[in-house]
């Protein structure tokens, strides 16, 4: 099992260009993150896929969090590490 020490610091497995993945990926690396549903919507997918995929992109080391907006969707993002910045 992993800890969440060791998922932190393991290099990230970034997705192949051109593919959904990346294009969400680069929705989420914006300042301002996206909602569930923009996400959805520009990749063609239902929220659930999109969700699902988001998932393993945690699973693959990107630090996704998820920010509640009050009386609005929540906002996902995601984090940049100590080293890029």
């Amino acid at each position: 099992m992993t800890t969440q020490t060791q998922i932190k610091t393991r290099e990230l497995n970034p997705p192949r260009e051109a593919t959904k993945q990346a294009k969400l990926v680069a929705m989420l690396s914006r300042k301002s993150g996206v909602t569930l549903a923009k996400a959805s919507e520009a990749l063609g997918w239902l929220p659930h896929t999109t969700s699902a995929t988001m998932t393993g992109l945690r699973k693959r080391g990107y630090d996704i969090t998820r920010i509640e907006r009050p009386n609005k969707d929540s906002v996902y993002a995601i984090q940049a590490n100590e080293t890029e910045a």
